[in-house]
C-alpha cells in the first residue's frame, strides 16, 4: 500500500508492477509539477505585494485555484487513485493465488 505496483514488485512480478508504477508515477509527477507551479505563482504574488501575507487570504486564493483546476489535474488524481486501488486488489489476489499454489505443493 506504499505505492501502486510495490506489492507486485515484492511478489516478484516486475512486469506486472510496471503496469501500475508507470502511469501512477507519470500522474504523480504531473500533479506535483502543477501544484509547484501554482504555489510558485502565489509566492510571487505575495513577494510583489499583490497578495497580502495573510493566511486567510492565501487560503481563499488556494480554494479559488482549486475550483479552477484543470481537467488534467482531475484526470491525474483519478489515475493515481485507480492505480492504487487496482494495485492493492491485484496484489491481494496474486498473493492469495501464490499462497494457494504453495499450499497445494506441500
Amino acid at each position: 500500500m506504499v505505492f501502486p505496483g510495490a506489492g507486485q514488485y515484492y511478489l516478484g512480478r516486475r512486469a506486472r508492477a510496471c503496469l501500475f508504477i508507470v502511469p501512477a508515477l507519470v500522474a504523480a509527477v504531473y500533479f506535483f509539477k502543477q501544484a509547484m507551479d501554482s504555489a510558485s505563482l502565489m509566492v510571487d504574488e505575495v513577494l510583489r505585494g499583490a497578495l497580502p501575507a495573510d493566511p486567510v487570504l492565501i487560503a481563499e486564493r488556494l480554494h479559488q485555484q482549486g475550483e479552477m483546476a484543470s481537467p488534467l489535474m482531475n484526470i491525474a488524481a483519478g489515475v493515481m487513485l485507480l492505480c492504487w486501488l487496482g494495485s492493492v486488489l491485484d496484489a491481494w489476489l496474486l498473493g492469495r493465488s501464490m499462497a494457494r499454489t504453495a499450499k497445494e505443493a506441500r
